[in-house]
């Protein structure tokens, strides 16, 4: 099984000014692909934004815009792969909100929650936040609200709850009993 995992920090509240995104694939549990890039959003940085991911004016301004580095994120979304992002409403809309703001169409993809999963899976935690969920299954997470590591997590968050699980062992056969036969008196 191929799962994406996909995170995008913006700049402010506009959905259409990611500034940073991260991609990491993971095939049967195994990463073997990671993108990430700063990204010049269209407009201006506000400072609640900055205080979350620490990205500001000063880290993008030699950075590419969304429509430049696009050419290297399609491919990474390819048919067949589950994308998967914590809070997959907010990432999806900026994903479509930047393609928009460049003209570009949308490719035929479906990007999957992990915190949905994560509600199903355990129902029983204070919190779904990224942070949390990790913390329940043990993966590590570095540097929150980076885009790479966030995109990272959110993979590994999916393929913990949806990897295959190992067949439980079988019961051990049972002897073959003879039926007891009772004499007549």
């Amino acid at each position: 099984m191929i799962i994406v995992g996909l995170d995008f920090e913006t700049a402010n509240a506009q959905r259409n000014s990611a500034c940073q995104i991260g991609l990491v694939v993971l095939e049967d549990g195994r990463e073997v692909d990671r993108y990430t890039s700063l990204i010049k959003p269209p407009g201006p940085f506000h400072p609640v934004n900055v205080s979350i991911h620490g990205i500001g004016p000063r880290h993008v301004a030699r950075a590419p815009a969304f429509a430049e580095i696009w050419p290297d994120v399609l491919p990474r979304l390819a048919a067949g792969r589950r994308v998967f992002a914590h809070n997959a409403a907010f990432d999806r809309s900026v994903l479509l909100r930047s393609l928009e703001h460049c003209g570009l169409p949308a490719p035929a993809i479906s990007i999957e929650c992990s915190v949905k999963l994560a509600r199903t899976h355990l129902p029983t935690l204070p919190n779904h936040r990224l942070p949390t969920v990790c913390a329940a299954l043990g993966i590590p997470l570095t540097g929150h609200h980076d885009a790479l590591a966030d995109a990272r997590a959110s993979a590994q968050v999916a393929w913990a709850m949806l990897r295959p699980k190992p067949a439980a062992p079988a019961a051990p056969a049972s002897p073959a009993v003879a039926p007891v036969r009772r004499r007549k008196p």
